[in-house]
């Protein structure tokens, strides 16, 4: 019999927006559980389970989507649906990047490694970016941490111990796919952009530029919303030979690799600390709506819609609301769902506004002041 929990259970997301990259997440489940959400009709399916001690909720469109504004779309679906969801995982497929002295194949694992500065994954289709410095949390913590995988629960070569990053090639090139062999210790980037590539030129192009090791197309649409770790198992090499030979493979051993990376998080803690964070949050958020509630007072317009509407909610906080300053800090928070003035455009800078009011207890950070500035802009 399935155990059936309630939606607050669940404190993961593993996003797999292909269908074959959630049937390589449904295999990784170690218990089925029912789904606790009402059948509404939705778009997003979810399929539930636990996989070690975490309790974890897949999300998944049944036709397979791709894209920045489907991936910010999922995240906010799932937000919304399970209230204690504070981590995701974005698994699937990716394109790599053949660079002299990285051996890297067919099947192989990528994994962006947050640093104190950056995520791990950059932009590459961008006139220009100016991220804020990233606050790790706890799963960046996780994977920073997790270079090396020792005791195994899936015995292998050499003595039980699967390697993200390792420096001696431990196995010679051969035909036959294998996840274990030299990398080098130098940072690279996963790169995404909204445009399949097909070009060897324009890859080796972005390779040189960026200094990447792999493409894939959804991470920026959630990293707004939700702190997630990118995993990528290459099934191409973004060229014009590319094709879904390779997809299948590459979807599961992305989802074992993500599997490996979430024991690395205990259970009982990541409940806890999702409850803790949620708690936290709820409070703030409660506080923060009434906080504004009475700037909207002063401000002395009747109508303004400033809990849904980002040019009033900058209105009252006596900002720059014009297109301009909208786009300035959509730019420099790395803030891409939709077009510029389009209504998820708005909709996802009025989610982080209020986020960064929310933990800067109401007080209007600087970085909000900088994003909206036209200071530096377009230099």
């Amino acid at each position: 019999m399935s155990l059936c929990l309630t939606a607050e259970d669940y404190t993961v997301a593993w996003f797999a927006p292909l269908h074959f990259e959630a049937s390589a997440a449904l295999l990784m489940l170690d218990e089925h559980h029912v789904s606790p959400l009402p059948n509404t009709g939705q778009q997003l399916c979810y399929r539930f389970g636990r996989m070690g001690r975490t309790n974890v909720a897949i999300a998944f469109f049944p036709a397979g989507e791709i894209g920045i504004g489907v991936a910010g779309y999922m995240a906010s679906e799932v937000q919304r649906d399970l209230p204690n969801i504070k981590t995701g995982l974005l698994v699937g497929v990716g394109a790599g990047i053949p660079r002299y002295g990285h051996d890297l194949r067919l099947g192989d694992v990528v994994i962006a490694t947050p640093t104190e500065n950056n995520s791990g994954v950059l932009g590459y289709d961008m006139v220009k970016v100016e991220p804020e410095k990233i606050v790790l949390k706890q799963w960046q913590e996780c994977t920073r941490s997790a270079y090396t995988l020792r005791n195994d629960q899936f015995p292998g070569f050499p003595g039980d111990a699967y390697k993200i990053q390792a420096k001696p090639r431990e196995v010679q090139r051969d035909k036959l796919p294998s996840t274990i062999r030299g990398t080098s210790q130098c940072p690279l980037w996963v790169i995404w952009g909204a445009t399949v590539i097909k070009s060897a030129d324009l890859r080796d192009e972005l390779a040189r530029e960026y200094k990447a090791i792999a493409i894939e197309m959804e991470a920026a649409g959630m990293m707004n919303t939700l702190p997630v770790a990118v995993i990528r198992g290459i099934s191409d090499w973004a060229n014009a030979d590319k094709n879904d030979v390779w997809q299948g493979y590459a979807a599961a051993t992305a989802a074992a690799a993500a599997k490996e990376l979430l024991a690395c998080l205990d259970g009982s803690n990541s409940i806890s600390y999702g409850t803790q964070i949620r708690d936290q949050s709820r409070m703030n958020r409660e506080n923060l709506k009434v906080l504004l509630a009475s700037k909207a007072a002063e401000y002395g317009q009747p109508n303004m819609d400033w809990q849904n509407s980002v040019v009033d909610l900058l209105k009252i906080l006596n900002l720059d609301s014009s297109p301009g300053a909208r786009k300035r800090l959509a730019q420099r928070w790395n803030i891409l769902v939709g077009e510029n003035g389009s209504a998820s455009r708005n909709v996802a800078l009025h989610r982080t506004i209020t986020e960064r009011l929310a933990t800067n207890n109401g007080v209007v950070p600087d970085s909000l002041l900088r994003g909206l500035s036209v200071e530096d802009y377009g230099s």
